[in-house]
């Protein structure tokens, strides 16, 4: 029987997510000094996994719902990186969440 690996459940008005990075590719034929940081992002998108039970209601109404009505505008900078085992996990505050990405006529959800 395959064992299934574990879920991190967020608690404290955290919300576990994907964040959604650019991989860092140059043209062909460039070359970079070794110590060259491109300049990444304030704000980056990430989709939302799961939601903590104590969240506000904005947060909450995104349960059940499909991909495409979880992605949200997130602090880069907040993110934080949990490796448990071979497995990373991402959590963000609620608070440093500054948005929830909609189409024009979307605004029935939140």
């Amino acid at each position: 029987m395959p064992r299934i690996p574990p879920v991190l459940k967020p608690v404290n008005r955290h919300l576990t997510i994907v964040p959604h990075v650019k991989k860092n590719e140059t043209q062909a034929g460039v070359l970079l000094p070794d110590d060259f940081k491109h300049e990444e992002d304030r704000y980056i998108t990430a989709t939302v996994l799961d939601v903590a039970s104590d969240c506000t209601a904005a947060f909450q109404k995104m349960r059940g719902h499909s991909a495409d009505n979880k992605v949200v505008v997130v602090e880069r900078s907040m993110i934080e990186e949990i490796a448990v085992g071979e497995k990373s996990y991402f959590t963000v505050l609620e608070n440093y969440i500054v948005g929830i990405l909609r189409g024009a006529n979307e605004n029935q959800f939140i």
